[in-house]
């Protein structure tokens, strides 16, 4: 038996027991936080996927050597006119390396995130660093905040911390845990920037503030409530759709207890995202829950934090949620599926219309794969050598080769054969830049720890030039939230993620609507428009069609756009308008 860990974009990065000769897979019950359980999307829908096992050139099955001598031929061509578009969807760190190899031609790569860009930016902007909250931390908690984060589909292995303590969910739709919740505020989405500021405010009015804490830690905190007074309480609440008892029954379940914000992507995928963070780190200093056992704000830890990396990075970089595919002659698509997630998908399909090679390299067929000129089947984590970092506890994770591939190429095989190929320099050893990275961690008994663990992150001080936590200073904002339509909801599914797996096919809407069960509908934007069956539910706010990522045509709705911060994918900054066909 082997011990490896799962490669897919989650929170929980579960340790995996894998069987050399029949794969079973099973999870390694000695690790602190996953404990032997395994998530659907490895345990069924990973084995599920019908992989690429064969290179194509314009449609034609070739041999991988004349693939790759394809691809070398088109990257000469380009020049500097060479795109790299990464995805995210897998997290082994070996990933990066063609990002070692962009920057060596002279390439372009992308910046900013489909997912956490502009939440990472704002919490950067209040600590310095955007630190991972220990598993060990939250389960000294007293109450747990479930801000905009669907735990029982996103983080799974987090459920069990969340046993005999005070639960409070806040989130547009009345999730599984959000049922369970000893309280529930479904607000209005794009208003978790005014609830924050709200509840800062009352924290104040209602001396519940850390005095202490706020003199000696924070930069500035007399102004800060000067600040949040500039937001009207009646047109705050108003905005967030709820009442000023349901305020009141919030702070109730807070007041005296240790408590732990778990906040997830939904709540910055707005252009004011960073914003948004900022505004519920700020009330978490206000309390104090900042350096605490029980105590802190969980996003997307940076999971490279701490680490001094192997890997050169192209300084020619545009933003990923609206990279300008045609400037380009040449685009290599590793990991992704940008014909399918990326925001404002006309203008994408537009773009790359004009890229004169289009290169997918990946596992699974999807639009873009369809696309391309040529097609890269890559190894699967059970085939190659790598190690997983996480954004979503310390454990850094060896992921040793454990079966030969049939077919296939990793990263750094194709790393390798495009320096060799280009005549460049720069490339060393596959194994050294797994071992310079864990030769950094913490090793306590059998697992490693990233170098920037922290059993209670910012105890001393904050990363910031000031070492103390900086408040927010100005809000913009210039989105017509009153405008007509419903709001586009576009959370992860239980089934798939990003574009890969069992995608889902509806469009989710509350029974008030009028529409029937699966009764086919136009659901349209200033951007575009899709046509998909519905599905009916109580659980999502009258004011909102959901319908998850990945499901196919839904980036037709969403703006092709990025945050004001961070370089982010806005893919709820639109309203949408829901027709019969």
């Amino acid at each position: 038996m082997k011990v490896t860990a799962c490669p897919l974009d989650c929170y929980d990065a579960c340790a995996v027991v894998v069987d050399p000769q029949s794969l079973k897979m099973t999870g390694l019950e000695s690790h602190p936080f996953t404990r032997g359980a395994l998530c659907a999307h490895l345990n069924r829908h990973f084995k599920e996927a019908d992989r690429i096992t064969t290179p194509r050139i314009d449609g034609v099955e070739v041999p991988m050597e004349e693939a790759l001598a394809a691809v070398a031929e088109a990257v000469k061509d380009a020049g500097e006119e060479f795109l790299l578009y990464r995805g995210s969807g897998n997290f082994g760190f070996m990933q990066a390396v063609t990002e070692h190899f962009t920057a060596a031609w002279g390439g372009w790569t992308t910046e900013g995130s489909l997912c956490d860009g502009s939440g990472q930016t704002g919490i950067e902007a209040g600590r310095g660093i955007s630190l991972t909250l220990p598993p060990e931390s939250i389960e000294e908690a007293d109450a747990v905040v479930v801000w905009g984060r669907n735990v029982t589909v996103t983080n799974p292995h987090m459920a069990r911390l969340l046993k005999e303590k005070t639960v409070i969910v806040i989130d547009p739709v009345r999730t599984k845990i959000a049922k369970e919740a000893d309280l529930f505020l479904q607000i209005r989405p794009r208003s978790d920037f005014y609830l924050a500021v709200m509840l800062a405010r009352f924290m104040f009015m209602e001396d519940m503030e850390d005095k202490a804490f706020m003199e000696e830690r924070c930069e500035d905190a007399d102004w800060y409530y000067d600040f949040l007074r500039t937001f009207r309480i009646k047109v705050s609440l108003e905005k967030c759709g709820i009442e000023l008892d349901d305020l009141g029954d919030l702070l109730y379940q807070m007041q005296n207890k240790k408590t732990v914000f778990l906040v997830g992507t939904g709540v910055q995928k707005y252009t004011i995202g960073d914003q948004v963070l900022q505004a519920i780190d700020g009330l978490a200093a206000v309390l104090g829950f900042f350096g605490k056992p029980g105590c802190g704000v969980s996003f997307l830890g940076d999971s490279t934090a701490g680490f001094r990396l192997p890997f050169n990075f192209s300084p020619k970089k545009c933003g990923k949620p609206v990279a300008p595919f045609g400037r380009f002659k040449t685009v290599l698509v590793q990991g992704a599926n940008p014909l399918a997630q990326m925001p404002g998908l006309l203008k994408v399909e537009e773009q790359m219309q004009k890229v004169e090679t289009l290169i997918y390299f990946g596992l699974y067929e999807n639009e873009t794969s369809e696309r391309a000129k040529i097609v890269l089947p890559a190894k699967n984590f059970l085939e190659k050598e790598d190690v997983r970092l996480s954004y979503g506890h310390p454990y850094v994770q060896p992921m040793p080769k454990i079966v030969e591939a049939e077919s296939g190429i990793s990263e750094y095989e194709l790393a390798r054969y495009l320096f060799d190929s280009l005549g460049l320099e720069g490339l060393k050893e596959e194994h050294y830049y797994i071992e310079y990275m864990l030769d950094q961690c913490k090793k306590e008994g059998e697992f490693y720890k990233s170098p920037a663990y922290e059993t209670y992150p910012y105890a001393e001080e904050f990363a910031t030039d000031s070492g103390n936590y900086e408040f927010l200073e100005e809000f913009e904002d210039d989105f017509d939230d009153e405008g007509e339509g419903l709001w586009l909801l576009t959370p992860k599914s239980p089934h798939s993620l990003n574009s890969q797996f069992r995608r889902e096919r509806h469009a989710v809407l509350h029974p008030s609507h009028g529409f029937e069960e699966e009764q086919r509908v136009r659901i349209v934007s200033e951007h575009g428009a899709v046509e998909l069956p519905v599905r009916l539910s109580e659980d999502v706010r009258k004011d909102c069609v959901l319908i998850y990522a990945g499901t196919p045509g839904v980036n037709f709705l969403t703006p092709p756009m990025q945050s004001l911060m961070g370089k982010s994918a806005c893919y709820q900054e639109v309203k949408v308008k829901v027709e019969r066909i």
